[in-house]
């Protein structure tokens, strides 16, 4: 999935985006029932890593995976993990991951390179997946 893809999805779904200024990379908030992602580009250093932030603030969304700073560490790093997950199955789906390495893919920069996303997604795709969790 491309990354205009992933604003179309946004598009679609209502979701504002944002150039928001922050320490972190993105955020993803509602307010009477409206979601606003804010991303801030200025930090950002490629579209491989627009493109698996945008994914992973959609996962927030579509996992109802938000939360605020009161939540538990616990808690938080639950929904991040959803989030994340959701991130990783949208951009690097099991059978896609599958037939790269049976095509040589051998090191998680050869397939962030073939997907344009990060090696940080990958990583976390093929630990979840080498567990045994494919669906």
């Amino acid at each position: 999935m491309n990354l205009d893809k992933l604003y179309d999805i946004a598009e679609k779904e209502n979701i504002n985006i944002i150039n928001f200024k922050m320490k972190n990379k993105a955020i993803i908030g509602c307010l009477n029932s409206n979601y606003t992602i804010g991303i801030n580009y200025s930090i950002i250093d490629n579209s491989k890593e627009e493109k698996t932030i945008l994914a992973e603030e959609l996962g927030h969304y579509y996992c109802n995976a938000l939360y605020n700073y009161s939540n538990s560490n616990e808690e938080i790093n639950k929904r991040e993990f959803r989030a994340t997950k959701w991130a990783f199955k949208t951009l690097v789906p099991y059978s896609k991951l599958k037939k790269l390495v049976n095509n040589g893919y051998t090191y998680y920069y050869e397939v962030a390179e073939e997907l344009g996303v990060t090696e940080d997604l990958i990583e976390k795709a093929y630990n979840y997946y080498s567990e045994g969790n494919y669906g």
